[in-house]
């Protein structure tokens, strides 16, 4: 009987805990470009929309035969929200690496492709 009560004890804290487990880890909410899409025009700068704040310690942009240039730098605060400017894009496939560092101290990596492609119906 004892033993029973303290299992219902054990899955109540459980279930209570997962909410806090769950927004505990920070990630990439939304990317402008998104993955996996196609854009008619080389964008100007990538957007990264996060959960939660985050400190960005990296972002590439590559192309299969070499790096693009950006305008990233490490910040020392923390946001959800970064726009990195990507002068010079041109047509092609491209392939974003980025790290961060969440809240919970954890560090984040992971990456997205797009492709811009001037003769494609994408808007």
């Amino acid at each position: 009987m004892k033993l029973t009560r303290i299992a219902k004890s054990m899955v109540w804290l459980l279930i209570l805990s997962l909410p806090m487990l769950a927004q505990a880890h920070t990630a990439l909410k939304e990317s402008t470009p998104a993955d996996g899409v196609t854009v008619k025009a080389a964008p100007g700068h990538i957007d990264l929309v996060f959960n939660g704040p985050v400190r960005l310690i990296k972002l590439e942009l590559k192309a299969p035969d070499h790096e693009m240039p950006t305008n990233f730098q490490v910040q020392a605060d923390p946001v959800a929200n970064y726009r990195v400017e990507t002068p010079n894009m041109h047509a092609g496939q491209f392939t974003v690496e980025w790290a961060a560092i969440g809240a919970d101290g954890h560090t984040l990596t992971n990456t997205f492709s797009f492709t811009v492609d001037p003769n494609s119906s994408a808007e």
